[in-house]
């Protein structure tokens, strides 16, 4: 009776342990490998015609779409600067005249955005369960997402 129940023990981690899937488990977008690594020895130009194609696979489609973030939250993160360098600028007229700070908050802003926008992609995609598109769906909301705060940072920057 004990070699059965340890072997229905064994058996039942083993089973669960092979079924799940890269679909199935939870995905630490900070840990994956650069897009580059995946259009190894393909340019910039090569991997974006290469993304435009209408008949790419579930892998390809992942990649592209990670590639298309890459872009995305490169743009974001030189805005980021800019806008941090602008307000640094102006912070030192502020301290000159003993008021606060701006860059502390815009900085503490940016850290819970981006908390925000991963939270938000992370809730979209596992609420829909398993699914061979997770990923792809993954990448789209954080570019989509990326995108929105740049656009905003940008007519933020006009409206001055």
């Amino acid at each position: 009776m004990r070699a059965i129940s340890i072997f229905f023990l064994l058996s039942t981690i083993a089973h669960s342990t092979f079924a799940e899937t890269i679909y199935g488990a939870t995905f630490d977008y900070k840990k994956a490998l650069p897009s580059t690594v995946y259009f190894a020895g393909k340019t910039h130009e090569q991997i974006v015609s290469h993304c435009k194609s209408n008949t790419l696979g579930g892998m390809d489609l992942a990649a592209c779409a990670h590639f298309e973030f890459e872009i995305t939250v490169d743009a974001l993160n030189r805005k980021v600067l800019m806008v941090e360098r602008e307000i640094e600028k102006n912070d030192k007229n502020l301290l000159d005249e003993d008021e606060p700070l701006a860059l502390p908050y815009f900085k503490n802003a940016q850290i819970h955005w981006e908390l925000y926008r991963d939270n938000f992609c992370y809730a979209e995609v596992y609420e829909a369960g398993p699914a061979s598109l997770r990923f792809i769906e993954f990448w789209n909301c954080m570019t989509r997402i990326t995108k929105n705060r740049l656009d905003e940072m940008a007519k933020s920057n006009a409206d001055e």
